[in-house]
């Protein structure tokens, strides 16, 4: 005995304009900026910690 079944669903994509290497390209960018950034206030600062401000000016590229 063989059943047979037909199945019907709709899939919707979305498409996105960017590809991944842009992206990637993108976030290697921010994070240039953001360890440059980490590194000037350190040179004013010493006793700045360049971990954190490293953390703090990626997540300023990342909202701007």
């Amino acid at each position: 005995m063989t059943d047979e079944f037909e199945v019907k669903s709709k899939t919707k994509f979305e498409v996105d304009n960017k590809g991944d290497a842009e992206r990637n390209l993108e976030d290697a960018g921010d994070k240039i900026k953001a360890g440059a950034k980490a590194v000037a206030n350190k040179i004013k600062d010493p006793d700045r910690d360049l971990g954190t401000e490293y953390n703090k000016e990626k997540i300023k590229e990342k909202v701007d």
